[in-house]
């Protein structure tokens, strides 16, 4: 595979010629897959997130989210946009729910569709785009801290 090395201030990314990347200098830290295909909002959320403490691993396309989790790759929570190229994103939640090792994993939903709430079943969380990252992180350690109570 190609890598190209990807900067964001003090966080660094690995990119794969498939477009997914590995936040690799927190591997301790709960993981929080994105699927996001604006790579200007993949970025800011990866930096948000990683400057929260989380290890963020990313995908830009619900194919690639789904391959993920199709080979083993189980995150904490993911972080998920409808509108997204080849798989959208009902499909990603439908393949979530259909899989009893991925069922259970908690799912914000970041978009800009005006009824999403209506019929997004499987999402825990839906936020409007634009996002307030301070929302999302309180959301996230929300939903994070209720996976053990």
């Amino acid at each position: 595979m190609i890598h190209d090395r990807v900067e964001l201030e003090t966080s660094a990314l690995h990119r794969t010629d498939g477009g997914i990347r590995f936040h690799t200098s927190m591997p301790n830290r709960e993981r929080i897959l994105v699927v996001e295909d604006n790579r200007d909002a993949l970025a800011a959320l990866f930096f948000v997130l990683t400057q929260a403490g989380y290890s963020v691993l990313t995908a830009e396309d619900g194919a690639q989210a789904v391959d993920l989790l199709s080979h083993g790759i189980h995150p904490r929570l993911i972080v998920l946009d409808l509108l997204l190229p080849k798989v959208d994103g009902w499909a990603v939640l439908k393949h979530l729910q259909q899989d009893t090792a991925l069922r259970e994993i908690p799912v914000i939903v970041t978009t800009a569709v005006k009824d999403a709430r209506s019929r997004t079943p499987g999402a825990d969380v839906i936020l409007t785009k634009p996002v307030e990252h301070a929302e999302l992180i309180v959301e996230i350690r929300r939903l994070l801290e209720g996976a053990f109570t």
